[in-house]
């Protein structure tokens, strides 16, 4: 599990498992990761099709507008964040989900659009349809 940014967070990150080298039954804990290169809250996250965690929109501060930026996260001997191209739409609190070689995003804080990122194309291309509805009070959680 990673866990990254969040209002007291600002660009930190960590990861939720077991040490990388040990007992079998060692406990597991938190592991600091690098610094992501914006601070963001209220983001939404998954993990893509090649195992990299990728972390979309949010807000950088409460002030602040809202982020069309997404970063990913690479983990291994050389553990890194790198950008991916951003949203078409700056959203957040909204759902994502990560399948077929795609995220799906959809909705967030007075947001009616949704976006597909291609994992092999590396692009946004928009959907023809909006939501039925604006989400007025933010979504969050996994599209099925």
């Amino acid at each position: 599990m990673v866990y990254a940014g969040g209002i007291g967070g600002g660009s930190s990150a960590e990861i939720w498992g077991p040490p990388e080298q040990g007992a079998q039954d060692a406990a597991w804990s938190w592991t600091m990761l690098p610094a992501m290169s914006a601070a963001r809250y209220s983001c939404s996250g998954c993990v893509m099709s090649d195992g990299r965690f990728a972390v979309l929109g949010g807000k950088a501060s409460p002030i602040d507008e809202c982020l069309s930026s997404c970063a990913v996260l690479t983990l291994g001997d050389r553990t890194h964040w790198e950008p991916l191209p951003p949203m078409h739409d700056a959203r957040k609190d909204f759902a994502c989900v990560a399948m077929a070689g795609c995220i799906i995003v959809a909705g967030g804080r007075n947001r009616q659009s949704a976006e597909v990122y291609d994992e092999v194309l590396g692009w946004w291309p928009r959907l023809l349809r909006d939501l039925p509805h604006i989400s007025r009070m933010g979504m969050s959680g996994t599209l099925t």
